[in-house]
């Protein structure tokens, strides 16, 4: 049986294929012009990666926006928002970093990836399950408003550590 190492020359060439389909296919339609075109592939996927993003980040905002400003009739009202591009460029670097500098499967890396997108969506729910030490989308708010507490990812165990650790239950008992 073949390996795909023996087939790396026609793997190479359907990756790229496939990937430039993918390039066309959306900085075509969003960018104005060919000059896109004359820049190196890796440049282009990470252009049609970044404005996917982007697109995609902008228009879930939006959604979500209209959910809780419509349809829940002002339930949650965030005080700050955390939206600058660089701050969502940072907090991807560690995915597309580590993969060259610790070797790691290409499906593990997809595994947690996939395990970060779940954690994403549970902190910014706006549902607060109160699991201990689990840092909850309750917790999560109060960093997002305040911006000086609660800086911890899964847990709230360095937060209790470092004293920056502002408790949800504590905000509504001062409400």
């Amino acid at each position: 049986m073949a390996t795909p190492h023996h087939h790396g020359g026609q793997y190479g060439r359907l990756f790229l294929e496939e990937t430039g389909w993918y390039n066309e296919m959306l900085l075509s339609v969003v960018l104005p012009g060919h000059w896109w075109r004359m820049l190196p592939h890796l440049v282009q996927s990470w252009l049609r990666n970044c404005i996917g993003v982007y697109l995609m980040y902008f228009i879930i905002g939006f959604l979500w926006c209209f959910v809780i400003y419509h349809w829940k009739q002002h339930d949650y009202v965030p005080k700050g928002l955390a939206s600058h591009p660089v701050d969502g460029i940072l907090l991807a670097m560690p995915h597309v970093v580590a993969p060259f500098l610790f070797p790691t499967h290409f499906r593990t890396n997809i595994a947690l990836l996939f395990m970060e997108a779940i954690w994403t969506a549970n902190i910014h729910d706006c549902i607060h399950g109160k699991v201990w030490p689990v840092m909850g989308a309750g917790y999560h708010t109060i960093h997002h408003t305040t911006y000086r507490h609660n800086y911890g990812h899964y847990t709230i165990w360095m937060d209790s550590l470092f004293g920056t650790l502002q408790k949800p239950e504590d905000i509504f008992k001062e409400d």
